[in-house]
């Protein structure tokens, strides 16, 4: 990985870059490890407070792979390996986020890290049993497609309140919350397609 992050005007060109094409295949290669730890936040507050106050947009346009590169570029995420990573020095300790269009592999966290991932499901995979405590945000694509503002603007939401030491959470009218933890899983219910 490079020295900063890199942002791509083609998001479709970073798409399963190292994802496997057999979704029966278990092997995802994304890593959070390389990812640098954000310690200087306030940048990313004063830039989250800008996209709250419509001063930083998003493009809409390109659905959600091209909501990423926006995304990206607004919490400063890592791309690699068809995921977007980052570590931020929170009060709470090291809070490492990812954004994809997949699941994640849980073996890919820091395991002394509060480990979240949020994904809008084009792509999912199965399980790959992990030792490592994670908690996942499903959102459907029914739901991103239906209310795509809403849910990016949970997404960052969700973002600044563990910046400053409170609980990462997407509320369950936009996400499916599965947390795994080594020896169980467990599920918070999908929102029905039609909710608003």
């Amino acid at each position: 990985m490079g020295s900063g992050p890199s942002y791509s005007d083609s998001p479709s060109d970073n798409v399963n870059s190292s994802i496997t094409s057999s979704p029966t295949d278990t092997l995802r290669t994304s890593k959070n490890s390389a990812a640098k730890i954000i310690k200087n936040l306030t940048p990313l507050l004063s830039k989250i407070r800008k996209f709250k106050n419509g001063d930083f947009s998003i493009n809409y346009s390109k659905g959600w792979n091209g909501v990423l590169v926006g995304l990206r570029k607004l919490l400063q995420l890592d791309y690699e390996g068809g995921s977007n990573y980052a570590n931020y020095e929170t009060p709470k300790g090291i809070l490492s986020l990812r954004l994809a269009d997949h699941n994640a592999n849980g073996n890919n966290f820091n395991p002394e890290n509060i480990n979240m991932s949020v994904f809008v499901a084009l792509i999912e995979y199965p399980n790959i049993p992990s030792k490592i405590e994670y908690t996942e945000f499903r959102i459907a694509q029914e739901t991103y497609d239906k209310m795509p503002k809403d849910v990016v603007y949970a997404i960052v939401k969700a973002t600044e309140q563990a910046l400053n030491g409170e609980a990462f959470t997407i509320n369950t009218d936009i996400a499916e919350i599965i947390h795994y933890a080594p020896e169980t899983t467990s599920h918070l219910p999908l929102p029905p397609a039609s909710a608003t």
